[in-house]
């Protein structure tokens, strides 16, 4: 069963990741084998959260602070994703 949510070699954007149902969403990413890109509007919260998923489950992760609500802010997390 767990080869059905195999994500290896997979990156999981999750927004408003670093409290409550996003934050365990990349968790449940991470655990699965994807690296994951927290995204939220307080970056501290999101380095935390990315420091727990390293070192809980060895995946990469990625903070990044975002508002969604702004379409700059969208499109700068796009670019930093792609890098």
């Amino acid at each position: 069963m767990s080869d059905l949510f195999d994500l290896t070699g997979k990156v999981a954007v999750v927004t408003g990741g670093s409290r409550g149902m996003g934050r365990e969403m990349v968790l449940a990413f991470a655990q699965h084998g994807a690296d994951v890109v927290i995204a939220s509007r307080k970056i501290d919260a999101c380095e935390e959260l990315a420091d727990e998923v390293r070192q809980t489950t060895g995946r990469q992760a990625l903070p990044v602070a975002c508002h969604v609500g702004y379409w700059e802010q969208c499109d700068e997390l796009c670019d930093t994703v792609y890098k």
